[in-house]
């Protein structure tokens, strides 16, 4: 597949990835009639109604900001025509690199949109996903955006929007495990005491500290490094949003398995419902740019072009680009 993912194609061009998974160079066309994605690969986008990734890219249009009164970091931004977005692109279909060395992912089309309602130019700086708000608070980036869940003790710390999400699967978290072992995966108590990696910082660590009963929580900067020691069986379990776990699962030639895919085992988020989905992180104090961000990220559920909430168009182009399953099951 075209870009599942990049963590797996580099373990294998390293020759770190022990046994087969296959990737290959894809060419995107767009159809006659409304430029959808499709590809020489055999992915499927027939369940896909929108057009491609960079057609929708040109298509966000812009949401309705007063910005009379911005000061702070907002103001500069403005008067410097420019928004800078620190995110760490390995995480297919929000942030990933293309065939062509292009970030692309549905996060940074919500960073595009951001800069458009702005009126202002975007600029994408790329690094490992612990850096990312590192960057927001050394004032590297103007803005951090990667797949940042609401945390108490992040929200100390940094400005954090309302939250956005997808009307689909993304919103659902679970495991992902050796494929011989997945049967011993009923129910997340069977992962007390399990060594599991989770992204330092990322709403699965989050989640595993709160719903697995002393788990051996590892935590990596990186998803290849997670993957590698999944692989090697120096952990038993990565813990990923269940979009991520399916496709790694599906690319993995039978190495993987997602145990929501298999045996309907994730993450119970109810206890989160004040604070569902993602959030755009900017550095603390910084009010009025969080405001303006806000009113944006609260126009997308009634702005999309395809589908009724613009953040789902944005996250379905972007998995037809990266080739990855919208895993709507």
């Amino acid at each position: 597949m075209k870009n599942m993912h990049k963590v797996l194609a580099g373990l294998m061009a390293t020759g770190l990835l022990l046994t087969g998974c296959s990737t290959s160079s894809t060419k995107t066309t767009g159809s006659a009639d409304n430029g959808t994605a499709a590809t020489d690969t055999g992915y499927d986008a027939s369940w896909y109604k929108g057009p491609g990734y960079d057609k929708l890219k040109e298509e966000l249009g812009k949401a309705d900001v007063d910005l009379s009164a911005a000061d702070g970091k907002l103001k500069d931004i403005l008067k410097k025509g420019k928004i800078t977005m620190a995110t760490s692109p390995d995480y297919p279909p929000s942030e990933f690199v293309d065939t062509q060395g292009n970030v692309k992912g549905s996060d940074v089309l919500l960073g595009q949109y951001i800069a458009n309602s702005l009126g202002v130019e975007l600029e994408v700086e790329t690094m490992d996903f612990n850096a990312v708000l590192t960057a927001v608070d050394t004032g590297k980036a103007d803005m951090g955006i990667s797949g940042f869940g609401y945390k108490k003790d992040r929200a100390e710390q940094f400005e954090l929007s309302v939250g956005y999400q997808a009307n689909s699967s993304a919103a659902h978290h679970t495991l992902l495990v050796p494929a011989d072992k997945v049967d011993e995966y009923k129910s997340l108590s069977d992962f007390d005491g399990k060594k599991i990696d989770a992204q330092a910082n990322s709403l699965q660590e989050m989640y595993v500290n709160d719903q697995i009963k002393d788990a051996d929580l590892q935590l990596v900067s990186t998803l290849d490094q997670a993957i590698l020691e999944l692989q090697t069986g120096k952990i038993d379990a990565i813990a990923l949003d269940s979009t991520t776990a399916k496709n790694y699962a599906d690319t993995s030639d039978g190495m993987f398995a997602s145990v929501l895919v298999a045996n309907g085992v994730e993450f119970d988020l109810s206890q989160y419902e004040d604070t569902a989905g993602n959030v755009v992180a900017v550095k603390k104090g910084e009010t009025s740019l969080i405001d303006a961000i806000n009113t944006i990220i609260k126009s997308l559920p009634t702005s999309g072009k395809y589908e009724e909430n613009l953040y789902t168009d944005m996250y379905y182009a972007a998995c037809v680009e990266a080739e990855v399953s919208p895993n709507e099951e």
